[in-house]
């Protein structure tokens, strides 16, 4: 007899790609399984050269907000029957970009869900890991501009933030960014210069009071290892990947 298939898991992806496919493993990762078949039914949508670069929009270098085109990819997975989606981007959540797509889809898809996955992760911090009041987190310039993470993580919550000074932002956004050793050119594998970068800014949050760290780009799973650390290193993508699991199929969550 076949299995009933569980509600259908969307993501949109290519901002950037290996982040979206990161984000696919995470759901494979956390899912309880022992065939092929237990799995959750799951659609990548990785449409890169659709969506603009969201620091790019951010930072005025790009005229194109990148919500219309999320929404044309929240359309297609919507069209083949996708209940539960997320967008595998930390920076589209700032509200510039993120207000007016979730606009869009709640006149349009009003049933479909979609998981924020800033939310998520301030939620995680608040209910997962009590006595943490100081957060750092590290990102891209966009995000750091936009001040996406206040708006989920101080305004809403309550945590107070600490961000890297100015010459660390500009080697995080490097360690991102270069055409030389960034991770959007370099994610398989990752170039340890990169690596580097990140390592040493993570502990410079730490010792001025970060009692954990938000990899607050969804390319930053690729290059940290949060073994490296004492303190909680947190990935938004893998807790809403944990999320959309939950939603879908709460039996299959693995603890």
């Amino acid at each position: 007899m076949k299995n009933q298939e569980n509600p259908i898991i969307g993501i949109i992806g290519g901002v950037g790609p290996y982040a979206g496919a990161d984000f696919f493993r995470d759901i494979l990762d956390n899912t309880v399984s022992s065939c092929d078949q237990d799995h959750l039914s799951t659609v990548l949508l990785s449409c890169p050269a659709l969506i603009p670069d969201r620091t790019d929009f951010l930072l005025g270098k790009e005229s194109e907000n990148p919500a219309s085109a999320m929404f044309e990819c929240a359309k297609r997975l919507y069209s083949i029957g996708a209940k539960y989606v997320s967008v595998a981007c930390n920076t589209a959540h700032s509200k510039r970009i993120f207000s007016p797509f979730m606009q869009m889809v709640q006149e349009e898809l009003p049933n479909l869900v979609i998981v924020n996955m800033l939310e998520t992760c301030a939620l995680h911090i608040k209910h997962n890991i009590p006595g943490v009041k100081c957060i750092g987190y590290l990102a891209t310039k966009g995000t750091y501009m936009s001040k996406v993470y206040h708006e989920y993580v101080t305004e809403e919550h309550g945590f107070s933030l600490i961000e890297p000074e100015n010459q660390g932002r500009e080697r995080i956004h490097e360690a991102i960014y270069s055409k030389e050793f960034g991770i959007k050119v370099h994610s398989s594998p990752v170039n340890p210069k990169a690596r580097g970068i990140l390592f040493y800014e993570a502990l410079r949050l730490m010792e001025r009071g970060a009692e954990a760290i938000i990899l607050g780009c969804t390319e930053l799973p690729l290059a940290v290892n949060p073994d490296d650390f004492f303190a909680p290193i947190l990935d938004p993508g893998k807790l809403t990947a944990r999320r959309l699991i939950d939603l879908a199929a709460p039996e299959k969550l693995r603890r």
